[in-house]
């Protein structure tokens, strides 16, 4: 069976702390896993799964790769769909920083490859939706 493990949780901006990481990654997971399995079923044919979804508090995007990465950004719900963003993310910082790495291994924590990281970090704070966020 698939092993599903968070590789990277980064925070900006939460306003509640995260109380048990481990078990929010867990109850993230699981909801994706339904979701896309929800999506696949009710769509069309072909079908990739889901990009977002929305509630009064938050709206989660979601990109999974051909090759099982799922990225995850979690935002406030104004904000458009960032599906693009994380297909950026994978295909500019993720491959390039991680997967390009010689010393990541395939599951590790990628908190090892500092390039990423700060990549990362700073790609995301040039997007609207964070300067949005800063400023309220």
């Amino acid at each position: 069976s698939l092993v599903r493990k968070c590789l990277c949780r980064e925070e900006w901006n939460r306003t509640k702390p995260c109380a048990d990481v481990r078990e929010e990654a867990k109850l993230i997971s699981g909801l994706l896993i339904t979701l896309n399995s929800f999506a696949q079923q009710m769509g069309p044919p072909k079908t990739m799964g889901f990009m977002s979804y929305s509630t009064p508090q938050y709206k989660m995007h979601s990109f999974e790769t051909a090759t099982g990465y799922r990225f995850v950004l979690t935002t406030d719900p104004g904000v458009p769909d960032q599906h693009d963003c994380l297909k950026q993310i994978y295909a500019d910082l993720f491959v390039e920083h991680v997967i390009k790495n010689p010393m990541y291994q395939i599951g590790e924590d990628v908190s090892k490859c500092t390039a990423f990281t700060t990549k990362l970090q700073s790609f995301l704070q040039t997007r609207p939706f964070f300067a949005m966020l800063m400023s309220s």
